[in-house]
């Protein structure tokens, strides 16, 4: 005859060490790091976007306004100078602003290989680290 064997509900969690707290803290300012340059990437693609916006209206108001007067060869030049300027603005900071995303990502996925193969943390203060929880939590809510 067998005893039956009891079922826990979860396994029991480690208690906290000063380890585990340093390593912690770590993960979170490097993750609060990677979360700013993926940020600061998309800040820098925003003001890229608007500043090509205002020089393209800017070309369209050049063009239409104060090109007026010049004859009508002429007239064409610089409105199109400042469209083709406001093209490379957006590109050039697009581009920079997509490199300084890609850091910010490769960072977060340097950090969570760390963070998974850390011995000093328990599945519980990885899922916090990561921020996996509250991410759980918010797509509950939609």
């Amino acid at each position: 005859m067998t005893t039956p064997i009891p079922i826990t509900a979860a396994p029991p969690q480690r208690p906290e060490s000063i380890e585990s707290k340093n390593v912690n803290d770590r993960y979170e300012d490097a993750y609060l790091h990677a979360r700013g340059l993926v940020q600061a990437g998309d800040l820098i693609q925003t003001v890229g976007w608007t500043l090509g916006v205002l020089l393209f209206c800017g070309a369209i108001f050049a063009a239409h306004t104060v090109m007026k007067p010049l004859t009508p060869a002429a007239d064409w030049l610089p409105p199109a100078r400042l469209a083709i300027g406001a093209i490379m603005t957006v590109f050039f900071f697009w581009l920079v602003g997509v490199l300084v995303c890609a850091g910010g990502q490769l960072l977060k996925a340097s950090l969570d290989s760390a963070v998974n193969s850390s011995p000093f943390l328990s599945d519980a203060q990885r899922a916090k680290v990561m921020s996996l929880a509250q991410r759980a939590k918010v797509m509950s809510l939609r």
